[in-house]
């Protein structure tokens, strides 16, 4: 078979000079992709897939070696075939044969920690150190609240930009020096105020400042003028149970989540004495259990009035308990009263103060023009409190003889025939008479009479649900 198939190939080739030379040994060879592609690829792959790229080809058997990026992932190691190396020895493994004389990245995440790797944790940072890494990420799981103790090399780093750890413990007689730093996450840590006090002072150019369930910090002070955002984080089990005070006059956001739980019956849980310059704040944290939960609405308020001024203010949808709305209601205003249903996810007392409803000239050229029922409709499995918290609706100010009643009745409708934990619709009436006259018309009343026939024969998802009509001359209840 080998002769027929080279006297072929001779034959083409003396026919036709101009192909190009089709032979297995004379084929043009494959483009390569440069080293830096390869590095560039490996920075988004765990360590574990970079190396098993060494099987492709005698060139990628040792490429990974000299990747910037080394990202471990203790649940993807256990979730491995158990034949292979354990964590610990995996990280040691591929470390030893690292090659590059920088490292940009070097996560270990997910690693359950005991005090017999705190030898293997020393050496990785030492090499990631000795390797002018700049983002370092040491997330650690510890079952027996056993807390890894940062070793004294660490505080002295002229190229870290970014430092992440967890359930590690700060020395604090060390002295911080970390020129480059810009981001900072501490979490499950042993932290103080005056270990604080030297991170701030030993990094000059740090902006963003993360502190997750830190138990001994009592005084954030920040006086650097870099730090513009501080995200604070609680835990149901332990938080900053005596924290007493930020002060913070260069700070621009704070963010704080979580679950609060400061010592028995605290009465706040921390006070903000300086943010002057803040411009964004947002409280998504909430109280450890039910019992207590008017000592953190309280605890809300006392944050509310010092964040007084601030331009931006974000509020967890737990913390909406009452929610009071001035506005008229339109086809305009709908669609903003529902975006404020699907926000308050614990909302337990709605109120609307109807401010007067003008027809607008939006919605005289139809640029509002849809149905209300069934935009409202479409959107209620989105608003939480109908089914779980919401039990009173008030409407103060509802006039049935005004241009937008239809509307205010759309939202009437919908509320009673979607809120399944209702116990009272209240709605307050203005019976003033028309043109400003003092005397009561008969017509006013007729037309309120009507309307309120009409609401009580809507359905109501609550079979407890109680409708009052209030109005001066009587309080009907039904």
């Amino acid at each position: 078979m080998a002769a027929p198939y080279v006297h072929a190939t001779a034959h083409r080739k003396s026919s036709s000079d101009d192909r190009p030379n089709r032979a297995r040994g004379n084929r043009p060879p494959l483009p390569l992709l440069p080293d830096d592609a390869i590095h560039n690829i490996f920075s988004f792959l765990p360590i574990e897939d970079a190396v098993r790229t060494s099987v492709l080809s005698r060139r990628w058997r040792s490429t990974w070696t000299s990747t910037t990026h080394l990202v471990f992932d203790g649940f993807r190691s256990r979730n491995r075939d158990a034949r292979s190396l354990d964590f610990p020895s995996l990280v040691g493994r591929v470390l030893s044969q690292c090659t590059s004389p920088t490292v940009k990245k070097l996560h270990v995440t997910n690693f359950k920690y005991r005090r017999r790797y705190r030898p293997k944790l020393d050496l990785w940072l030492h090499f990631a150190l000795g390797r002018r890494v700049e983002d370092l990420r040491l997330w650690l799981i510890s079952e027996q609240w056993i807390r890894y103790t940062l070793p004294p090399f660490l505080y002295c780093s002229g190229w870290l930009v970014r430092l992440e750890v967890s359930w590690c413990s700060f020395r604090s007689d060390e002295t911080i020096w970390w020129p480059c730093l810009k981001f900072l996450s501490i979490e499950d840590a042993d932290l103080d105020d005056d270990m604080l006090g030297r991170i701030f002072t030993g990094s000059p150019v740090l902006e963003f400042l993360k502190l997750g369930r830190c138990r001994y910090v009592e005084n954030i002070i920040i006086d650097s003028t870099s730090v513009k955002d501080l995200v604070l984080i609680g835990s149901k089990n332990y938080s900053y149970s005596y924290m007493e005070k930020i002060w913070a006059p260069h700070l621009l956001s704070l963010r704080v989540s979580g679950t609060w739980s400061g010592p028995w019956l605290c009465t706040h849980i921390f006070r903000l004495d300086d943010i002057s310059s803040l411009v964004e704040a947002e409280l998504a944290f909430s109280g450890r259990t039910s019992l207590f939960e008017w000592m953190y609405c309280n605890l809300l308020k006392e944050l509310l009035d010092r964040l007084c001024g601030v331009p931006k203010i974000t509020i967890g949808s737990w913390c909406l308990k009452s929610l009071i709305l001035r506005t008229p209601i339109s086809q305009l205003h709908l669609p903003g009263i529902a975006y404020m249903l699907r926000s308050s996810q614990c909302l337990e007392r709605l109120v609307i103060h109807l401010t007067g409803v003008l027809r607008l000239k939006g919605e005289s050229k139809g640029s509002c023009n849809y149905d209300e029922e069934d935009f409202l409709c479409s959107r209620k499995e989105s608003f939480q409190c109908l089914a779980t918290h919401l039990n009173q609706v008030e409407i103060i100010g509802f006039k049935a003889n005004s241009l937008g009643s239809k509307h205010v009745l759309t939202l009437i409708k919908f509320l009673l025939g979607n809120t399944f934990t209702l116990e009272k619709m209240i709605i307050k009436a203005d019976l003033r008479a028309r043109n400003g006259q003092k005397r009561l018309q008969a017509t006013v009343l007729s037309e309120l009479l009507a309307v309120r026939q009409n609401v009580l024969s809507y359905q109501r998802a609550s079979k407890n649900a109680e409708i009052i009509f209030d109005y001066p001359l009587q309080l009907a209840s039904f």
